[in-house]
């Protein structure tokens, strides 16, 4: 009887060894190069959902692009299947360059620039992640973001737009310029400017810490709002106020809300500060 049972316990082991050993991983770098000139009209828009994006400037007048795609499922088949289905799509019109994954179960909507997800099709029965290395023109617009898995990067960059968005991971802007758009939900967001944005721009972090640096000759009202959270700066405050914006929408006709705002040199342009459970902390170079 003790001799069944370890052959069954033993037959057992093999079939659980057999089934791991049938889990696979694939991994290929996609390349791609694409004419584009250093143009400030032109954008370079990246939207992923699994993996991170980084985007650095150059001197050039190509879109240099290499993605690092990763399939992993439990059978050969499964495998087989990501391997086939999922792929880089690049779209070009004549001022913009859209970059994002594709597959049968993948909806991209270029003009709203949002996904419908499995859209009449069930979830793949494998796992996937695309990691974008791309370097831009020094002086094109951008616009990133990303959902799962990965950070957002961007640097040396000299263009007069920037958009990043990040669900479950930070993003790190270094060296930029331009007016920018900031939305993070889980993780930090680090930012430092180059050249001070000349138009108003906005900076949300749900969970995590907002770290921006602007250069010394920085003239801003800058508002901010938090649950849990407080604004630090070394920069000299020359005064302070409260501003009421209204906005139509709702069952009421207007809303009202009050942020405080101080003002940092003439108050030129206006930047907007939120978070929920983090501070911000600004800085001078």
């Amino acid at each position: 009887m003790k001799q069944l049972i370890f052959m069954v316990c033993l037959s057992s082991l093999v079939g659980i060894q057999c089934t791991e050993a049938q889990k696979g991983e694939f991994t290929e770098v996609i390349k791609k190069e694409i004419p584009f000139s250093n143009s400030t009209e032109n954008t370079v828009i990246v939207k992923n959902v699994f993996g991170s994006i980084s985007v650095e400037g150059y001197s050039g007048s190509t879109i240099m692009v290499a993605v690092e795609k990763t399939i992993t499922a439990d059978n050969s088949t499964d495998l087989e299947l990501g391997k086939q289905e999922l792929s880089l799509q690049v779209i070009q019109e004549d001022d913009k360059v859209f970059l994002h994954p594709d597959a049968p179960y993948i909806e991209f909507d270029k003009n709203q620039l949002k996904y419908n997800w499995c859209n009449n099709y069930q979830e793949p029965p494998y796992e996937h992640q695309m990691d974008f290395k791309i370097k831009v023109p020094y002086s094109v617009q951008i616009n990133v973001s990303t959902v799962n898995n990965g950070e957002v990067s961007v640097k040396n960059t000299k263009g007069t737009y920037l958009q990043a968005e990040n669900v479950n991971g930070g993003i790190t802007l270094s060296n930029v310029t331009g007016k920018t758009k900031v939305n993070c939900i889980n993780g930090a967001v680090n930012i430092s400017y180059t050249e001070n944005p000349k138009s108003p721009s906005k900076y949300y972090s749900l969970n995590g810490d907002i770290n921006i640096s602007y250069q010394k000759a920085l003239s801003a009202n800058i508002s901010f709002k938090s649950m849990n959270g407080e604004m630090f700066t070394d920069f000299d405050i020359n005064k302070q106020f409260m501003k009421t914006n209204k906005e139509q929408g709702g069952k009421a006709k207007y809303k009202f809300e009050v942020k405080p705002v101080v003002q940092i040199g003439n108050g030129q342009v206006d930047f907007d500060f939120e978070t929920l459970n983090g501070n911000v902390f600004i800085k001078k170079i």
